[in-house]
């Protein structure tokens, strides 16, 4: 196993391992303090078990270091939304150049440009304002190796229609646009899910994968799990994103809590 040595894993009622997949912001971590105290009980339970716990997010690798450390967590992650994979021994794996994302923004029209306000365009000052981090931890936001988070001026329009406006564009360099829990991002077509696969697809056999997210950009990874929980969101309306027939988990409070609820839910059912 190339990314993902030296884990070990509990089997789960079906014989197969478990490994944990977790968007962070809004989900194991709260969307605003970023405080993890709710789930620590949570992860102390999975630790017990020797169950890894992956992180998902459309944070950078960059900022991934000094979070991994804080949450006690070690081996593979994925940021910046499926388009960087971090290896066990810190390497990246880049999806694509970040270099794409900007003769696609220098593409645009005028008019639409001006209307979004990337990261790119922003002081750190700025970046730390918009998302209440220091401005250590902006700059460490602001290192993007394979995306590009923005805000829209004005009213957001919804997911759909901003692709629309966006999409003919973004289609010409072969970029998707998705929406997380505070800005819509700009990103190659590997995603959450995709990457979560690659990581999967190195272990024989292939684990459970138990997935927690809360906004749109982590509905494809909830869908294709073994077991999917969305953590309620009162910032984005996001059950609006799933089809009629999904079996997900719906926590019924937010953020840690949340992430404490549904694990705690997992693991009942999966050991008893």
């Amino acid at each position: 196993m190339t990314r993902t040595e030296a884990v070990n894993h509990t089997s789960g009622s079906a014989g197969r391992a478990v490994v944990v997949f977790t968007d962070l912001d809004g989900t194991l971590m709260d969307h605003d303090s970023y405080d993890v105290a709710p789930a620590q009980a949570a992860l102390e339970a999975l630790a017990a078990r020797s169950i890894p716990v992956v992180p998902v997010t459309s944070k950078t690798r960059i900022e991934l270091v000094p979070l991994l450390a804080r949450l006690g967590l070690s081996g593979p992650a994925i940021a910046e939304n499926g388009a960087v994979i971090v290896n066990t021994d810190g390497s990246p794996d880049i999806a694509d150049a970040r270099e794409k994302i900007d003769l696609a923004l220098d593409a645009l029209p005028k008019n639409i440009r001006k209307a979004m306000i990337c990261f790119c365009d922003m002081e750190i000052e700025q970046i730390a304002a918009a998302t209440g981090l220091t401005l250590a931890d902006a700059t460490r936001a602001a290192m993007r190796e394979a995306s590009e988070p923005f805000m829209w001026q004005g009213d957001a329009p919804p997911l759909t229609t901003l692709t629309e406006i966006l999409g003919e564009t973004l289609e010409k360099f072969d970029l998707r646009l998705t929406q997380g829990g505070r800005f819509f991002h700009i990103v190659p077509p590997r995603d959450k899910a995709a990457a979560i696969s690659a990581l999967l697809s190195e272990q024989t056999p292939r684990p459970q994968s138990w997935v927690l997210g809360d906004g749109p950009n982590d509905v494809s990874m909830l869908l294709a799990a073994d077991r999917g929980a969305l953590i309620a969101n009162e910032h984005v309306n996001t059950q609006r994103s799933l089809p009629a027939d999904h079996n997900l988990y719906m926590s019924r409070v937010s953020g840690p809590a949340g992430w404490h609820e549904a694990i705690t839910a997992f693991l009942a059912a999966e050991f008893g």
